[in-house]
């Protein structure tokens, strides 16, 4: 059967059935001269040019939800709404002086620093032009259509009127309310809920711009929708029949990870959501496809069955909620073809781990794409003869690395053991360090697997040019999973994309490994 002819058939005559190659950026990490400190929706354009210029035509981003006081974009506070924090100050309407300008001098991005000062500014540059901007047809349109964030502004509005503590803290008369009361106590708080609304607004005219200019550019934006979301959000506050919140979801203890994870996520009620015809999803994915393309599903393995672990417990006293093999199996195929039937976006599932072959299976006759790490294929370590990529089917895609684990340089720094193994199978002498040329014909064999889709970090290119890169490759760490700390999600290229994007040198090795 033809891909085309699949559930997803629709999102294949889209992308189209060949080779695509591309990069990741988390957007907070990269940075323009006329940005204010952090990567912000219009410095995707240097990219996109430079992806076209050398012939890649994915950009792939980490999720762009408002996370809040939290840099981790899988914590977000809204499934729909965007973070501000993304903003492009320098283009916003009716300005009459140059906005806020931030240098940053460290290695990490100072997330919260820049967030106050950002949120700041927007306060005043809305008490002076909000008028303008709301008095707009364009703006009336936005609102109208985009009734879902009125929840969210109000939320926001809420949280901040209660010491931003957790919903579940603030007064019992506004814990739950609903639709009709939350509807009456939005007109105490119109002129707060505008300001969410405004800033909402000019977020989605900046990315709407950038899909704009992907699209002409021939480059496709994929974007990340974590399965999961904040007990502490806006959805969870005003649908809490949508959620089970005696339970939190983590992960099990596993061969990549002895001691699993607790991710204290709320768990779905997916019954109560077909009954309400999964209306909840739909708007998650529509939202998507105003912005996006393509699209990767974290934790796909979650639709199939989530890790539930009781509340004060550790992860290893979790049990898999549905627990029969049967309901799993049913339930992830309803739930999948579900949400492939909301738009024509492409699905690509995160399923790496050691999911039971129905999640394969499942994803296969689907026609969505998996995720491939060659470090977690090891056919190398055993079977001298196995050809490097070529058991990647097509419906997949493979990278050398992802955002929750380490680059390939510091993996071949961290465990030699592993890198001698594939040394060995690729007829390399060992050393201690990664050559250049072993790096780069990594990424050439992965960009030539038989896997369709072939995206890695932008940061996995950039150390062939060493100097545009920095040299501890730990500080090329974006996020080490089960920890908390400021560390995590911080991450900042450590030039500006004036620099990255213009490197000659850089464009060349890349074209050759596309070659």
């Amino acid at each position: 059967m033809s891909l085309t002819e699949s559930p997803t058939g629709r999102a294949w005559k889209k992308v189209g059935e060949k080779h695509h190659h591309g990069i990741q950026v988390p957007l907070l990490s990269i940075w323009t001269e006329k940005s204010c400190g952090n990567g912000e929706f219009l410095d995707l354009i240097p990219l996109i040019d430079f992806l076209s210029s050398v012939g890649m035509d994915i950009l792939q981003l980490l999720p762009l939800n408002d996370s809040g006081a939290d840099a981790s974009p899988y914590n977000a506070l809204s499934s729909t709404a965007l973070h501000p924090i993304y903003l492009s100050l320098h283009a916003l309407p009716h300005l009459e002086s140059l906005p806020l300008k931030i240098t940053v001098d460290s290695k990490r991005i100072p997330y919260w620093d820049i967030l106050d000062r950002k949120l700041d500014f927007l306060k005043r540059y809305v008490f002076e032009v909000g008028d303008k901007i709301t008095a707009s047809d364009e703006y009336q349109v936005f609102v109208e259509s985009h009734h879902h964030l009125h929840d969210y502004a109000l939320y926001k509005v809420l949280k901040n009127q209660n010491s931003c503590h957790v919903w579940q803290q603030w007064p019992k008369e506004i814990r739950n309310i609903s639709k009709h009361e939350r509807k009456i106590l939005g007109k105490d708080f119109e002129s707060e809920i505008s300001f969410h609304l405004i800033l909402q607004f000019l977020c989605h005219k900046q990315l709407c711009q950038v899909k704009k200019h992907a699209e002409k550019k021939g480059v496709f934006l994929k974007g990340d929708i974590p399965i999961l979301l904040s007990p502490d959000s806006a959805d969870v506050w005003a649908h809490q029949e949508f959620f089970d919140l005696t339970l939190g979801a983590g992960s099990p203890p596993n061969k990549f990870d002895p001691k699993g994870q607790l991710w204290k996520f709320p768990l779905y009620k997916w019954k109560v959501m077909e009954k309400k015809r999964f209306e909840w999803w739909r708007k998650r994915i529509e939202v998507a496809a105003k912005y996006f393309h393509l699209y990767r599903i974290d934790h796909i393995l979650g639709f199939f069955r989530i890790w539930a672990i009781p509340h004060g417990k550790t992860a290893n006293k979790g049990m898999f909620v549905p627990s029969e093999t049967s309901i799993m199996k049913l339930q992830g195929r309803k739930l999948l073809e579900t949400l492939t039937s909301f738009s024509d976006l492409l699905p690509i599932g995160e399923d790496l781990g050691d999911p039971p072959p129905f999640v394969k299976e499942t994803m296969k006759s689907l026609g969505i794409p998996g995720t491939k790490i060659f470090r977690r294929y090891r056919n190398w370590k055993t079977d001298r003869s196995f050809i490097p990529y070529a058991d990647y089917t097509p419906v997949s895609i493979s990278s050398v690395s992802t955002h929750d684990i380490e680059t390939v340089a510091l993996w071949w720094k961290k465990f030699p053991e592993e890198a001698k193994d594939y040394a060995a199978f690729k007829g390399w002498t060992y050393e201690q360090k990664l050559s250049l040329s072993q790096h780069q014909e990594i990424l050439y064999d992965n960009h030539h697997s038989g896997s369709l889709f072939h995206v890695n970090l932008l940061q996995e290119y950039l150390p062939l040019v060493p100097e545009l890169t920095w040299e501890a490759p730990e500080d090329e760490l974006i996020n080490i999973p089960g920890t908390e700390n400021s560390f995590n999600w911080t991450y900042r290229y450590k030039f500006p994309l004036e620099k990255l994007t213009t490197s000659s040198k850089l464009k060349e090795i890349i074209r050759s490994i596309l070659a």
